[in-house]
């Protein structure tokens, strides 16, 4: 059996092709195939290409997600938008066990909070990313790297250390 039967993607094709009130001709001609190849594709006679399906999609505006009913899982990389978020990985991070200590201060001329935090962590490559990213940001900063070479800097980086937090605790 494939997976668009399993998924049934010509049954939903065809679901979301007559929704938008196209027959099966403008289809097949919007997507460059025969007739017959498209009525196969519907009836499940032979199965679309991705291509096909992408395409399909296009004409009709709408996503691949939409057309097939899946829901298609986003990376889980934290997004720290707001300061409460922020301040919920530093919680979550103390509740795991890393010491987390700090201290601010506040300049009332320049109207500037500046927050200071230490990180106790036992791990003597993680403790030289920060004045190694300090060092590539001045180097993309005064232009002796480009922005390719400072994401793959980056990447490589991320790669070293996908590793999960309790390893380093």
């Amino acid at each position: 059996m494939q997976l668009s039967e399993y998924l049934e993607v010509g049954k939903k094709m065809k679901t979301a092709r007559t929704n938008a009130g196209m027959s099966q001709r403008d289809m097949a001609i919007k997507l460059s195939v025969s007739n017959s190849a498209y009525s196969n594709y519907e009836n499940g006679y032979s199965e679309p290409p991705a291509e096909i399906i992408i395409k399909f999609c296009d004409v009709l505006d709408i996503t691949l997600e939409n057309l097939l009913e899946l829901k298609v899982a986003t990376p889980k990389s934290p997004t720290v938008k707001t300061f409460a978020d922020f301040i919920y990985i530093l919680i979550d991070l103390d509740r795991r066990g890393l010491q987390i200590k700090g201290n601010t201060t506040y300049s009332q001329r320049e109207n500037q909070l500046m927050a200071h935090l230490s990180l106790d962590i036992k791990n003597a490559q993680l403790a030289t990313f920060i004045p190694d990213w300090n060092n590539t940001n001045k180097k993309l900063a005064t232009g002796l790297i480009d922005e390719l070479e400072y994401e793959n800097w980056l990447d490589d980086i991320l790669r070293i250390f996908n590793v999960t937090i309790d390893e380093f605790i």
